[in-house]
């Protein structure tokens, strides 16, 4: 089983509204702050956070840490700002199964974490020759246009530049390659039921595309 926990900052709108209105600045400042610290703590059990909307962040966790004792931690963790009220809750599955279906533990089937990275071919040449702006549009069309088609089936986050990922399910995995692979893209996926293995093999996978010239439109790696 694959553990997803949510990580919700549930006074999100009063506290914003508590800043005034020179506040955007500080809204951005926290909620990186927050991305950064829970990231740099679930690597340490070998898992992956999503920021998601950035007021809900998601971390995918494998089923060998003590979930109990990492939720803790990640409360404690919080703590560290007191202007917000954060509430972490543990759930068995993976991203799209809990955030859309609402499955419980005893629901859990999921064993293994499909991601899907998803790179723009030629985006570094497109963003010198045509401006930066026209091909950041297209990375948000694609997106919009990946997240609704994935509904149900996948979790869908933009990590910056280029840079899409897509976390899904074996029963799934099939279908999220055969509708990424429609745009002008490369997709190397990463299978495992560590969530950070699977994203370090999507990654070494897209490395392979590139470096090796391949015909194919994506590469699978899994242990």
């Amino acid at each position: 089983m694959v553990y997803t926990v949510v990580i919700r900052l549930v006074n999100y709108r009063e506290w914003i509204e508590s800043l005034g209105f020179d506040r955007e600045w500080v809204v951005q400042v926290v909620q990186s702050r927050i991305y950064s610290d829970i990231q740099s703590y679930v690597k340490d059990f070998n898992g992956f956070v999503l920021p998601l909307r950035y007021d809900v962040q998601v971390a995918i966790l494998p089923r060998s840490i003590p979930i109990n004792d990492v939720v803790k931690g990640l409360e404690g963790l919080l703590r560290k700002f007191p202007q917000i009220n954060a509430k972490v809750d543990s759930y068995c599955g993976l991203p799209h199964e809990v955030l859309i279906n609402g499955l419980n533990v005893s629901d859990c089937t999921s064993t293994e974490v499909c991601v899907a990275h998803i790179d723009l071919n030629n985006f570094t040449l497109r963003s010198v020759s045509e401006g930066y702006y026209r091909p950041y549009v297209e990375v948000l069309n694609i997106v919009t246009t990946l997240a609704r088609r994935f509904m149900g089936k996948a979790v869908l986050q933009y990590l910056g530049g280029d840079n899409l990922v897509v976390v899904t399910s074996l029963k799934y995995l099939d279908e999220v390659i055969k509708e990424s692979v429609d745009s002008d893209v490369k997709v190397g996926v990463g299978i495992s039921e560590i969530p950070r293995k699977a994203f370090e093999l999507a990654a070494k996978a897209l490395s392979i595309l590139r470096s090796e010239g391949r015909n194919s439109k994506y590469l699978i790696l899994r242990v």
